[in-house]
């Protein structure tokens, strides 16, 4: 059986296009059967998307990404994923789903989280 525990390195572009400006992709989690990245783009880092892989003897593959990422950038994107991500795991992709803007971005401070009268 494969290991499907690898060395991760962030995409920097191929030298010709200058990298700030390319999709970047900075895992978040990695466990034994999964990977999530976040995708970062552009020259203040703007987040555009989440990328959840789920790795047995097949890979499942769950792509989120923020409504305003246009067409040219959403296949360079999952051209990027494929060739940087998914083809060194050398497995069949069961599932490449894509989520374009199906929601607002809600984003919570840890503040939200706690009580300001909790003294814990």
């Amino acid at each position: 059986m494969k290991d499907n525990v690898r060395d991760f390195k962030v995409y920097k572009g191929n030298g010709k296009t200058p990298s700030v400006l390319m999709p970047r992709f900075i895992r978040d989690v990695r466990t034994p059967n999964s990977e999530r990245y976040s995708i970062i783009m552009g020259e203040d880092f703007e987040l555009i998307g989440t990328l959840d892989l789920h790795i047995s003897d097949i890979i499942q593959s769950t792509l989120v990404i923020v409504p305003n990422v246009d067409q040219d950038t959403l296949e360079l994107l999952v051209g990027l994923i494929k060739m940087e991500l998914l083809a060194p795991l050398e497995l069949d992709i069961e599932s490449f789903n894509i989520f374009k803007g199906v929601s607002d971005f809600i984003v919570l401070e840890e503040e939200d989280f706690f009580d300001e009268d909790d003294d814990d």
